[in-house]
């Protein structure tokens, strides 16, 4: 074991903040709490979490020498479904006790509780699956002290279910509308349990919610990559440990562990819980040359490369530092180590930008890579699983996901913490010399010549990792100002009432924590004094969403001439942030790289107008759904055509239509064009400004 693992298992604080380079075993500390016997991974998105089924699976079965009884996880991450309905449970046996950190062991399963993989790998309803793998893990757990479990989930299941709102979004949703609504004359608790149940909230259906939560109550929670959390799914997460600890009684362990640690999530996280924390700092301890037993790479060679850009700013020299990627493809360097390397990696900024370059490679060297990124052209990516390149977005392959063997690598990226994720993919746990390309623009190379880079020609990751923060400045995106003043008092109200939903559905459980019920009323009462509610209650559910995700909607595309629509649907932000887009029968088309201009125009603009502005006038916000906005104010998607006109996007609308939205007072262009362009929200332009719809 590292240093850092072994620190682990001698901690204890409740909370652990963990330091570490990326590949050097963070999620091996899964294993490092076998008094509790469970621990619980939290992970971004279902990529990292299956990358971290398949090496828990390879740890297990190749250090520890448990023998795989049964692999339906594994199977799922492996080809993408199962063929029958199974358990989303791996088991490993071993003849005799394995002594895992002083306790013998006989047995570990794997559960996976991401909602994706429930759904696919489970023909019964989520929640009824998710009862059925909790039972068998409580009965296993308590039948015998020789065997351990591991729970890996993404943060939005897990945070649902913390809620008791998993699987009854509907009678939620009416519920926080009562809340939001209810008159400040006061509050009756003994009215509340009869009006949960009127609204359908069963007993039956939380117990069942109950019954999922039952291993978790003292388990380690291992909450990885969690400097990705944004200020909306730090909220989140304060309001999850607060459940945690105050309603269902969790007394396990925190680990919140990075490669480029948060401060200010940290600070935030030990404010909520109150608790003493141990800092563990394995980017000191993990030397990157010299110490034979903490190696967790080779050496890799990091090379800056001119690209001219005619880029107005530094933020947009730099994301076509990652669009214009492709010309390295006809560089010698390029044709040298793509020649010499088993696998090569390139990790762009965005989708278009992985396409495009996907495209080129194939034309320039007839290469069908493996395509990681979202919207793939199967006439230019492979699906041979033996792939020699790999072409990604940073979102898909840039944080955490283990590819072995990858020797060689393109990163461009945006954002400081991004591009040092993006880098370490390079090279993992490879004793040879790898070697990363990084397109740059020109203007931006010159001013990282005037950057102090390093003292000595090799330096180790924690060198790299200060670098990267402190002196990379091309590395550096600067979101425009006010942009989470948008947010602030919404946010705040929200996180309030996300406990208390929970609360009181505890209450409607169990009776209990009535003075807690009392006290976030009346907080979550003066809060959302400044928002105003126009949205039908059942929508409402969307506030107890981890994180703010706009809309999945279906789309087509032009493909040898031909229209090929998908089943699948993507997020109409990656949409609009990525590609050119134009409406065919109402049909959103989408029509190579380029951002997309969708644009929503209503009838009755005035009076929706109006009533922002007298909003503005008292302190307050609207908070809309696209119900709301297509019957009353007669709302549409427009796509804007050659002619100046617009072609209307129908199939879109219908599946807004649950969408919640936050609704600020108009705004300059250039905030409008940052919340519009990163996908954070729909745009209605003005004769001056814009009004933003943001996602909720």
């Amino acid at each position: 074991m590292r240093r850092f693992q072994k620190d682990l298992l001698d901690v204890k604080e409740r909370v652990v903040l963990l330091s570490a380079p990326t590949g050097s075993g963070k999620t091996v500390t899964l294993l490092t709490d076998p008094d509790r016997r469970v621990a619980i991974g939290l992970y971004p998105n279902n990529e990292l979490l299956c990358s971290q089924i398949a090496g828990l699976h390879n740890f297990i079965n190749n250090y520890l020498g448990m023998k795989p009884v049964k692999t339906t996880l594994l199977e799922y991450c492996i080809k993408g479904y199962v063929e029958n309905d199974y358990t989303p449970l791996n088991l490993y046996v071993s003849d005799k006790p394995i002594d895992l950190f002083g306790r013998p062991i006989r047995e570990i399963d794997i559960a996976g509780f991401s909602g994706k993989v429930v759904k696919t790998v489970a023909n019964k309803g989520k929640l009824d699956e998710l009862v059925k793998v909790s039972d068998k893990l409580e009965k296993m757990i308590k039948e015998s002290e020789d065997k351990y479990v591991i729970i890996l989930a993404t943060p939005d299941t897990f945070f649902l279910l913390v809620l008791y709102a998993y699987g009854n979004f509907d009678a939620v949703g009416r519920l926080i509308h009562y809340i939001m609504t209810h008159g400040d004359g006061g509050f009756d608790l003994k009215n509340l349990d009869e009006l949960m149940r009127k609204i359908g909230l069963a007993r039956r259906k939380l117990i069942n919610v109950a019954k999922v939560l039952l291993p978790a109550r003292e388990s380690t929670l291992f909450v990885d990559e969690y400097h990705l959390y944004g200020f909306y799914e730090l909220s989140s997460f304060k309001a999850l440990l607060y459940l945690l600890k105050y309603v269902h009684g969790w007394e396990g362990r925190l680990v919140l562990s990075s490669a480029t640690p948060n401060i200010i999530f940290q600070k935030e996280i030990v404010k909520e819980l109150g608790m003493n924390v141990k800092q563990i700092n394995g980017l000191n301890q993990v030397k990157e040359t010299g110490d034979e037993d903490e190696l967790v790479r080779g050496l890799t060679k990091i090379v800056f490369m001119e690209v001219e850009t005619g880029g107005r700013n530094r933020v947009s020299r730099l994301y076509k530092s990652s669009e214009l990627a492709y010309e390295l493809l006809t560089r010698e360097l390029f044709k040298k180590y793509l020649e010499r390397s088993r696998r090569s990696m390139i990790m762009l900024e965005k989708v278009s930008h992985a396409e495009i370059f996907t495209e080129k490679l194939y034309n320039t060297y007839g290469v069908k890579p493996k395509c990681a990124y979202s919207m793939v052209r199967e006439d230019i990516c492979s699906e041979n699983g033996d792939w020699s390149v790999i072409v990604g977005t940073g979102a898909k392959i840039g944080q955490g996901v283990e590819y072995p063997g990858v020797t060689f690598g393109v990163v461009a990226r945006v954002e400081s913490a991004d591009f040092l994720q993006s880098i370490s993919r390079v090279g993992r746990k490879y004793p040879g010399e790898s070697i990363v390309l990084v397109p740059l623009d020109t203007k931006l190379m010159n001013e990282l010549d005037k950057v102090e880079i390093f003292s000595g020609e090799k330096v180790s990751y924690l060198e790299l990792a200060e670098w990267v923060e402190k002196d990379g400045r091309p590395y550096m995106k600067k979101i425009p100002g006010g942009y989470e003043n948008i947010y602030s008092t919404f946010i705040s109200s929200r996180e309030i009432l996300v406990k208390l939903v929970g609360l009181a559905l505890h209450y409607r459980l169990s009776g209990a924590y009535m003075e807690e019920c009392v006290k976030y009323f009346k907080q979550v009462r003066e809060g959302l004094k400044n928002i105003f509610i126009h949205s039908a209650p059942d929508n409402l559910h969307t506030l107890l969403m981890f994180r703010a995700s706009g809309p999945s909607v279906q789309y087509c595309r032009e493909l040898n001439g031909d229209l090929k629509c998908f089943d699948e649907g993507e997020d109409l932000g990656t949409i609009i942030r990525n590609y050119d887009v134009s409406s065919r029968d109402g049909k959103l088309v989408i029509k190579g790289i380029g951002r997309g201009e969708i644009n929503v125009k209503c009838v009755n603009i005035r009076a929706l107008l109006d009533l922002v502005d007298s909003l503005k006038r008292s302190g307050r916000r609207l908070l809309i759904d696209w119900y709301t906005l297509k019957n009353i104010y007669k709302c549409s998607l427009e796509v804007k055509t050659d002619d100046g006109g617009g072609e209307s996007l129908s199939n879109v609308e219908t599946e807004l239509e649950n969408q919640l939205f936050l609704v600020p007072e108009i705004m300059n262009d250039e905030l409008a064009e940052y919340i519009y362009r990163t996908g954070r929200g729909l745009r209605m332009k003005l004769n001056k400004g814009s009004l933003i719809l943001l996602y909720v």
